[in-house]
C-alpha cells in the first residue's frame, strides 16, 4: 500500500516536494507526541507541525474546540462578518503582546504573515528596499522567498524587492564566527550601519530578521543584538520586522515572543 501510494504521489505531485526516508512513512494516526504510520509502527515524534502548529496530536482541548465550532454549522463565513472567538482571541493577543494600542492580523501561514508585514512596510514607508539576513527563511511565496537567504529555498534570482544582506549571527562560521558577545553585537551594528552607506538608495522600508534561525540551523545571535539594531533603524525610520513563525507563541520557553531572546 505504501509504495503504491508513493507511486501515486510521484505521479501527481511535482518534483520539488520532497519526502523524508528512502521509504517514506505514511502517517494515518497520532495522540500526544506520538504518531502511527500504515504498517501500525508508532514513532515518537520530534518533528510535529514543522514550521508552525507544534501542538502534538489528538490534545483534547483542540478536538473539543474544532469540534464545537463544526456543531455550529458555521465553519468560514469570512471577515465582513463579526466573528466573536475571533475577537476574543486577538483581544487575548494584544493583552500579552506588550505592545501598547495593538492591532492583530490573522493569517493561513507564516509566509502569509511575512507578505503582509512586507506589505504594510513597504507601503508605509513608501520603497521596496529591504534589509534581510544572510542564512534566513521566511517562507515559499514570491516575495518571502525572494528575501530568504538561504540557498536551498532560494528557488529563483527573480525578485519583486531590492535586497541589501546583513551578515547572520551564526557563531560556527562567516565573518562574525566565534566573536565574543559584546564584539559579535558591535561587528553587526558597524555592518548594517556600512550596507545602509554603500548599498541602499533613499528611503529603507524595514530589516527583517528571525530571533533564532530556524531553516538555518538554529542559528541565534546574542542577546541583545536586536535591540542594538533597532536603535540604528530608528535614526533612519527604518521599520523592524520579527519573523517569528517558528520562534514565538512561548516557544522559546523563555517569553512569549522570541525577540526576547536577541533584544
Amino acid at each position: 500500500m505504501t509504495d503504491d501510494l508513493l507511486a501515486r504521489h510521484k505521479a501527481v505531485m511535482p518534483t520539488w516536494m520532497p519526502i523524508y526516508y528512502q521509504e517514506p512513512i505514511e502517517l494515518v494516526s497520532g495522540s500526544g507526541c506520538r504518531v502511527t504510520d500504515a504498517a501500525g509502527r508508532t514513532y515518537l515524534d520530534f518533528f510535529g507541525g514543522v514550521l508552525t502548529n507544534m501542538i502534538g496530536y489528538d490534545v483534547p482541548e483542540v478536538r473539543e474546540a474544532v469540534e464545537r465550532q463544526l456543531r455550529t454549522g458555521v465553519v468560514h463565513s469570512s471577515t465582513l462578518y463579526l466573528i466573536r472567538q475571533q475577537i476574543e482571541l486577538a483581544e487575548k493577543i494584544a493583552r500579552v503582546s506588550g505592545i501598547e494600542d495593538a492591532r492583530v492580523f490573522f493569517t493561513n501561514s507564516g509566509t502569509e504573515a511575512n507578505e503582509a508585514a512586507l506589505l504594510v512596510a513597504t507601503n508605509l514607508r513608501r520603497s521596496n528596499q529591504v534589509l534581510a539576513v544572510r542564512n534566513s527563511y521566511h517562507g515559499r511565496s514570491y516575495a518571502a522567498i525572494g528575501i530568504t537567504g538561504h540557498r536551498s529555498w532560494s528557488a529563483s534570482s527573480l525578485n519583486p524587492l531590492q535586497v541589501s544582506w546583513l551578515h547572520s549571527g551564526d557563531r560556527l562560521r562567516g565573518v562574525m564566527a566565534r566573536l565574543a558577545d559584546g564584539d559579535h553585537i558591535d561587528a553587526a551594528v558597524e555592518d548594517l550601519r556600512e550596507v545602509l552607506a554603500t548599498q541602499t538608495a533613499g528611503d529603507v522600508a524595514c530589516l527583517i530578521a528571525e530571533p533564532i534561525q530556524g531553516v538555518g540551523g538554529f542559528v541565534h545571535a546574542p542577546d541583545g543584538l536586536f535591540a542594538a539594531l533597532k536603535k540604528v533603524l530608528d535614526e533612519h525610520g527604518i521599520l523592524l520586522i520579527s519573523d517569528e513563525v517558528q520562534t514565538g507563541w512561548g516557544r522559546t520557553g523563555e517569553h512569549f515572543w522570541g525577540t526576547r531572546r536577541t533584544g
